[in-house]
């Protein structure tokens, strides 16, 4: 049985992955700054302290980096660059000193730049969006994740193999009345009013992905076979997004004519498709979304259909 370690095993995406892994028949060891309610062995230490997560690597096949400040609200600047990044390199340093060669990085779509007004966010060249896209990060947790992609594909070069998950807004069961109160009243909505641990996210098109496909997105990835030395990436989705109008209309209301709609068809086939190009996950990885959130917004004005 392999061992697997999970940093931030204890918070809401971790809850769902050692739930998914330990369904797997995997071993896990959790490592968070609390311990959850999953009975396994349980590592209580912060991401940036070197001493504690060097002893979590300790007899472990494969990490799963989950642990970070998780959006802009949650963390000054300083604090958020410095836990995600330092952290992010810590778990790589320690992990290859403990000779582990698979390490899942928990990415974020905010790579590409468009997910946060607060940030000076900048609009997609193109969609769907690819892997090609540039990346515009514009803010500390953006671009947090871009460093920490970068040090993943440091150590992919050193003979790691790194799949990288570039996930969008997680809609955990506890943000259903935020997702809720957004769609009742978008203009006025200021979070969190509904009891969320956060905002409903999603940037202005209002991606999300469901916790459990995000887990099982995890679990393929520290099963995807790779050579050492790859370094892969993959934007993650679910099939629709959390908005009242079509994908393409609602970029030409925000943007006008500056997005090219590069595949038209994709978007006449499923209006509410994600901005995200979701092929390579699932030819890849053999990622395909089972699951959404539309159903908490029927009947709602914008959603009667």
């Amino acid at each position: 049985m392999s061992r697997i370690l999970v940093t931030g095993a204890a918070g809401l995406l971790g809850r769902f992955v050692v739930r998914e892994l330990r369904a797997h028949g995997y071993d896990v060891r959790g490592f968070d700054r609390r311990a959850g309610d999953a009975g396994i062995e349980w590592i209580v230490a912060d991401v940036t302290d070197p001493v504690a997560v060097k002893r979590a690597m300790q007899g472990i096949d494969a990490v799963l980096h989950i642990a970070a400040v998780p959006n802009i609200w949650s963390g000054d600047g300083a604090t958020i660059m410095h836990v995600n990044t330092q952290g992010t390199w810590l778990v790589f340093d320690a992990a290859e000193a403990e000779g582990i060669q698979r390490v899942v990085f928990c990415s974020s779509d905010s790579v590409a730049g468009y997910t946060v007004r607060e940030g000076r966010m900048m609009p997609p060249r193109y969609a769907p969006l690819d892997l090609a896209h540039p990346l515009n990060a514009t803010d500390p947790y953006a671009l947090s994740k871009v460093a920490g992609e970068d040090i993943a594909r440091a150590y992919a070069l050193r003979g790691m193999s790194v799949p990288a998950l570039r996930t969008v807004f997680v809609a955990y069961p506890e943000m259903a009345g935020e997702i809720v109160a957004r769609a009742k009243d978008p203009l006025n909505y200021h979070a969190p009013v509904a009891g969320g641990p956060s905002t409903a996210g999603g940037g202005p098109l209002h991606h999300h992905i469901d916790a459990r496909d995000l887990a099982r997105a995890f679990r393929l990835a520290l099963e995807l076979p790779m050579q050492p030395g790859e370094f892969e990436r993959f934007y993650l989705s679910a099939s629709v997004t959390l908005s009242p109008e079509p994908t393409v209309e609602r970029l030409r209301r925000l943007h006008g004519d500056a997005v090219e709609i590069r595949d038209p068809a994709h978007y006449r086939r499923n209006p509410f498709a994600p901005l995200y190009d979701l092929t390579h996950a699932a030819t890849r990885l053999g990622f395909v979304p089972e699951f959404d959130q539309r159903h908490l917004l029927a009947g709602l004005p914008g959603f009667e259909n």
